[in-house]
């Protein structure tokens, strides 16, 4: 079944469902970008804080290339028979553990997608964010980490891409001013030789998702379809059999007209 909002379904707006849609969704607009990008550019679909690290892949997926270390050790095939060694291994003068709390925890499963050149060594172009709860919850590890790394990919003069589908939480600055407040947003903000040109894409829930330009380098320019890449999102994760739309939405309060619109939306889709 396909969702019977006309946009954004306010009911994903839970955790874990709109952890799965948020994969989801980054993936079915890297599928969508791929065709408009190749030969010149490739995207791809990282982790947050987690390039070039192992803590949650298998042996042998990572790649070093163009980031060598000093001393790389890699498990060999040829000793997997051999007996363990007998030799005294020596002890550690201090150990100390550390767990991470939930912010950094949450920030390690967040994905994005990053436009790289095909030529190598790669160069990255752009960067599509997908916001997630923990970018904005005020306060938090989760947010101040997100405004750096946005911070230093404009400087570094990456072209940035920032999707709001949450109602909930505190929305990171941008340095456009909006006529009027937004139930979603998006900024994208386009590096120039002496700058940045911001612009601002805000629509509300009785809208449906735009289509939003997506910079390159010079006047390439890729477009995605949010509209699209939603419903596939959706339908890939069945969200229909988790969202109860018996109930009011989760999140943030909503007002009395949108209230009675979403519950006359639901009846006429049969939905109550």
């Amino acid at each position: 079944m396909k969702s019977p909002f006309p946009g954004m379904d306010p009911y994903l707006e839970v955790n874990p469902l709109f952890h799965e849609f948020h994969t989801q969704l980054l993936a079915e607009a890297q599928a969508r970008l791929q065709p408009q990008l190749r030969p010149k550019y490739v995207a791809r679909l990282e982790r947050h804080l987690a390039e070039g690290s192992t803590w949650d892949s298998g042996l042998g997926i990572n790649s070093l290339q163009g980031k060598e270390p000093d001393l790389t050790i890699a498990a060999s095939p040829l000793l997997t028979d051999r007996e363990p060694s007998t030799d005294l291994l020596a002890s550690p003068t201090a150990v100390a553990e550390e767990e991470l709390d939930a912010d950094e925890l949450e920030l390690r499963k967040q994905r994005r997608i990053v436009i790289y050149l095909q030529s190598r060594p790669r160069q990255a172009v752009t960067s599509i964010e997908l916001l997630s709860p923990t970018n904005k919850a005020a306060g938090t590890v989760g947010q101040s980490r997100y405004l750096e790394k946005r911070s230093s990919a404009l400087h570094g003069g990456l072209h940035w891409v920032e999707i709001d589908l949450l109602r909930g939480g505190k929305r990171p600055p941008i340095p456009v001013d909006l006529p009027r407040a937004f139930t979603y947003l998006a900024y994208v903000a386009q590096a120039s030789a002496t700058g940045w040109k911001h612009h601002a894409f805000g629509w509300n829930l009785r809208d449906p998702l735009p289509v939003l330009p997506i910079p390159l380098l010079g006047d390439d320019q890729a477009s995605l379809e949010l509209e699209a890449c939603f419903t596939a999102a959706y339908e890939r994760i069945a969200a229909d059999e988790e969202a109860d739309y018996s109930v009011e939405p989760p999140g943030p309060t909503i007002s009395a007209d949108e209230r009675a619109w979403i519950d006359t939306l639901l009846r006429q889709k049969s939905l109550r």
